[in-house]
């Protein structure tokens, strides 16, 4: 059975903000060292319980993207979503910022934005969504 505080832990809004720095929350395993975002409560590799809480590097690299031309009615396209690779070996899905097309290979950061809005929506009103924004600013984790 798994714990009310484990399973309250992987409920928790997705990243934390420090220092205007957006850091995602994830998982890393204990027993194998596998990294999961979204955190999970029990590891896919091993079968461990009680995955530990981590917050994931505030940059990360694209990997791939994909542009979005056809979608639900509710969203306006196109749109970019992008694969981004993390120093603590995970690779995470989010939506790219604005409209300018990614590059493979390009530093990004993590940034709340209104993600791809909902159709006769303007920006500001749509909800906030993690997103990733590049070039990175390329401040040092020792200059925040």
């Amino acid at each position: 059975m798994v714990s009310t505080e484990a399973a309250t832990a992987v409920m928790k809004r997705p990243y934390e903000v420090e220092d205007g720095l957006v850091r995602l929350r994830a998982g890393r395993c204990p027993a194998c060292n596998a990294v999961y975002c979204p955190a999970r409560l029990v590891c896919d590799g091993c079968g461990h319980r009680g995955l530990e809480e981590i917050l994931l590097a505030p940059r990360g690299k694209i990997y791939t993207f994909t542009t979005v031309h056809q979608s639900t009615p509710e969203f306006q396209t196109p749109y970019h979503l992008c694969y981004v690779d993390f120093d603590e070996q995970v690779r995470v899905m989010l939506p790219a910022a604005g409209e300018e097309r990614p590059r493979i290979g390009e530093d990004v950061e993590i940034v709340l934005g209104t993600g791809p809005r909902l159709v006769g929506t303007e920006p500001e009103e749509g909800p906030h969504a993690l997103m990733v924004a590049g070039p990175a600013t390329g401040r040092d984790e020792d200059d925040v």
